[in-house]
């Protein structure tokens, strides 16, 4: 429990990496293929946002967290998160096949997470750009990482959407 703030940040942290696979089924279920986009884009589309989240599950945060747990002071290299999604097949697979895997790794990842003791936590690691931090802020960032992308992903089906709303769109917020 943070003494300062009265609310335990990592459980909410937790709380957001558990729900993250949910809030996708939730928005892309139902969705036009159409909607979702296509590898071909400049900008990552939906299904690009998906296809990511799935793809550093492991090398960006949960791998990378036991590294830091089991080792001492590991050396974390950085990853090429557009090249991985070139080289990956995910775009043969379904959305649902995603979103199920997505969902099965995190209730896994969750339940190792909230395993973990404040020493495990607390231990550190080096990045080779963003320098030292904990796997306690690793799943932090983790968090946050998944907010920025479901802010992404959101983004992208409201553009979808936008051309079929004609002159309502005077009322979208600029973001």
């Amino acid at each position: 429990m943070d003494p300062v703030s009265g609310f335990d940040s990592l459980e909410s942290a937790l709380a957001v990496v558990g729900r993250t696979p949910l809030i996708l089924r939730g928005l892309l279920d139902g969705v036009e293929p159409s909607l979702v986009g296509s590898r071909s884009e400049p900008e990552w589309a939906p299904r690009q946002v998906l296809e990511h989240l799935l793809d550093v599950e492991g090398i960006a945060f949960a791998d990378r967290i036991a590294r830091i747990v089991h080792e001492e002071r590991p050396f974390i290299r950085s990853i090429d998160p557009s090249g991985r999604l070139v080289e990956s097949d995910y775009g043969r697979r379904s959305l649902g096949d995603l979103i199920d895997e997505l969902i099965r790794r995190r209730v896994e990842d969750v339940a190792w997470l909230r395993s973990l003791g404040s020493g495990e936590l607390d231990r550190e690691g080096e990045h080779d750009r963003a320098g030292t931090f904990t796997a306690r802020q690793l799943v932090h960032y983790w968090a946050c990482h998944d907010l920025l992308h479901l802010r992404q992903l959101a983004k992208g089906l409201q553009d979808a959407l936008a051309p079929s709303v004609g002159n309502l769109s005077m009322f979208f917020e600029d973001a």
